[in-house]
């Protein structure tokens, strides 16, 4: 069985290199799965109506017949209007194991498919990702195997990579007539992390958002990911060196009260921290303040003022903030968001009981 990606599955669609007569779908990623079925309506139907696209259904409620969904792919000809593709979806667990005879149809038709018809199975199962992920070890790569022909391709929609996703968010932008940034593709990356799935869920908020202005960049990224303008996250670090605990507090509130995880915030110290740690080693070994800026992905209009954080602060005291923020960190990983919140609230008083020599 042909084992592929979701990116390389729309490229052979598109490109027509295969013959895509038995598909599965797989991952807890099921959105990007409708992406590929839209796609092989578009390259591979005439029109989709009724007749030519159907979905069949096993979960509690129903439990469709492979019996009458062989028949029906069988049904179709060689005339492009009579092209069809049958959407097989699998919505609860305990249907993903076939009985004998439903699977003896299915192993029977493929040794013989319709190549007039695409015939998917496709799981979209209730379940958290750890779930997913046990059942997709377990049943659904059994059922790989069982189902195994030289006519079957199985799409993985969880094996995504940083480069194939930086490309396809470029590729999709370009499209739509809006140029992105390598820092703003890296900016996004950061605030996603390996979360690669949802950037390409916010594909529709980019263009949205940059419809008049064509083109994307660092400045922009955290406003439309996060719906937060990006100096408050400049604020809030200000505060942090000030020792401005109102200030402190009553920007953390903005930013929870607007829907902003710990985690982001979190990160987004570690991260510039880590950057005036990396700032001062550079410092110290007479780097250019242009060249760090570069490394450090600093804006322009912000560079000198970080230069200045980066002057004012002792080693000292880098280290024990650091040391701070990391405890923070493994608390939001141990204990949840509730305890992170509670921990980020105490934070300008733990800097500022930091003892002066610091």
């Amino acid at each position: 069985m042909k084992d592929i990606n979701f990116f390389d599955c729309l490229e052979r669609i598109r490109q027509q290199k295969d013959n895509f007569m038995f598909t599965i779908l797989h991952g807890f990623n099921e959105f990007l799965g409708e992406k590929i079925i839209q796609s092989f309506c578009e390259h591979f139907l005439e029109k989709k109506n009724d007749f030519s696209f159907r979905r069949f259904y096993f979960d509690a409620e129903s439990d469709s017949s492979w019996e009458d969904i062989i028949n029906e792919a069988n049904s179709s000809s060689f005339f492009i209007q009579s092209r069809k593709i049958l959407v097989v979806v699998v919505r609860d667990e305990k249907k993903i194991n076939m009985n004998k005879y439903d699977k003896e149809i299915l192993k029977k038709y493929l040794k013989k498919p319709n190549s007039n018809t695409i015939l998917i199975l496709y799981f979209s199962l209730n379940t958290t990702k750890d779930e997913y992920g046990q059942i997709k070890r377990s049943k659904i790569k059994r059922l790989l195997g069982e189902l195994d022909s030289p006519h079957s391709h199985s799409i993985d929609l969880d094996r995504l990579s940083e480069r194939e996703v930086s490309k396809y968010v470029k590729f999709y932008l370009k499209e739509s007539g809006i140029s992105v940034t390598s820092s703003a593709m890296e900016k996004i990356i950061e605030l996603k992390g390996e979360d690669y799935a949802s950037i390409i869920n916010q594909l529709p908020k980019f263009e949205i958002a940059r419809y008049q202005e064509k083109n994307l960049d660092t400045e922009d990224i955290d406003k439309i990911i996060t719906g937060i303008e990006p100096h408050s996250i400049w604020d809030l670090t200000e505060s942090i060196e000030n020792e401005d605990i109102n200030k402190y507090l009553e920007i953390l509130k903005y930013l929870f009260i607007n829907g902003v995880k710990p985690t982001f915030i979190l990160g987004t110290l570690i991260s510039y921290y880590t950057k005036i740690f990396t700032a001062k080693f550079l410092l110290k070994h007479n780097f250019p303040v242009g060249d760090i800026g570069k490394v450090l992905q600093q804006p322009n209009f912000m560079l000198n003022k970080f230069i200045q954080s980066v002057k004012h602060f002792s080693d000292k005291k880098l280290q024990q903030i650091l040391k701070i923020i990391y405890k923070i960190d493994l608390e939001l990983k141990t204990s949840g968001e509730d305890s992170a919140r509670l921990s980020l609230q105490n934070f300008i008083f733990q800097i500022k009981l930091l003892s002066p020599e610091y």
